[in-house]
């Protein structure tokens, strides 16, 4: 089992299969303004029926080796809060990690759209030679749940026993990097990451799935 299997067995993949590729009402459409630093590119793009799945990876990582991600969803909310969608993803996860903690949950509103936001660490994902990072944020409109994920990939590390991430890359200045990512992807989702925010990234694909995109995690 793969993270990203996690998320189709939380909600939607299994249906986005067989979706037929119809647009969706544009009341049903958000920007979403990609964060600087990278030159992402979008590698998996579905809709229909009121379900939306995109990914994006910077240029020059693969699909099956990339270190970065970013993960778009919208789906009908099936009666999931913010707060209770993310526990939800996380008590998925804690099933597949050899050591597992979250940075605090971060709850709001804004014109009148709760959300929350939450990082989880995942030091090892089961028997495999990496773990992840997961800072995600989810935002309730109406029937439909917003799910938004920046998602590191990297080498199994450790997390101590006052629940503090250690990388254990060697270098301390590597360490202080990947943690100054984290934060401020952290501010990117609390901040910019809202429903008719005005997108700064290019002008949305074309409704088809690219060659070369993957369908499995490895």
């Amino acid at each position: 089992m793969s993270i990203r299997l996690l998320h189709a067995s939380a909600l939607i993949l299994g249906v986005l299969a067989c979706l037929p590729a119809t647009a969706d009402s544009p009341t049903l459409r958000w920007p979403l303004p990609l964060p600087a630093g990278l030159p992402w590119r979008i590698v998996d793009l579905r809709e229909g029926n009121g379900i939306r799945h995109e990914e994006y990876i910077p240029r020059g990582q693969g699909v099956d080796d990339y270190r970065d991600r970013i993960l778009v969803q919208r789906m009908p909310s099936q009666q999931f809060s913010p707060e209770s969608y993310l526990a939800h993803i996380s008590a998925g996860l804690r099933a597949h990690c050899n050591q597992i903690t979250t940075s605090g949950l971060f709850a709001s509103e804004r014109d009148g759209l709760p959300s929350a936001a939450l990082t989880v660490y995942c030091a090892r994902f089961d028997s495999r030679s990496y773990g992840y990072v997961v800072a995600q944020k989810a935002i309730l409109d109406g029937e439909h749940m917003f799910v938004i994920e920046r998602e590191w990939r990297l080498p199994a590390y450790s997390i101590d026993a006052t629940g503090l991430p250690r990388f254990d890359s060697g270098a301390a200045a590597d360490d202080d990097a990947l943690k100054k990512e984290i934060r401020q992807a952290n501010r990117w989702l609390v901040e910019q990451v809202q429903p008719g925010t005005v997108s700064t990234s290019p002008a949305s694909p074309p409704l088809v799935k690219p060659q070369g995109a993957r369908r499995s995690r490895h």
